[in-house]
């Protein structure tokens, strides 16, 4: 299977993501309180982790079509 690149990079993602969500916890604890635009910015992470969360769940039920005809990938081709 050629799927285990797709996954590495994907948790390569999480991982700065996950990095990223540590840094602001730090930031709000520390240095400066969440304000109402931080607010703003969490509703924005939390609905596209909704809509990632949609997206992959959806994975689980592509369906097997096989190699497509190449003229379907590039309408150009002869």
């Amino acid at each position: 299977m050629n799927t285990i690149k797709h996954f590495h990079n994907i948790a390569g993602g999480f991982d700065r993501i996950t990095g990223g969500m540590s840094g602001l916890g730090a930031e709000f604890k520390y240095v400066a309180p969440v304000t109402d635009l931080d607010k703003a910015q969490i509703d924005v992470m939390i609905a596209s982790a909704q809509n990632l969360i949609a997206a992959a769940e959806a994975l689980k039920s592509v369906v097997f079509e096989g190699q497509p005809d190449p003229v379907v990938l590039d309408p150009t081709a002869s």
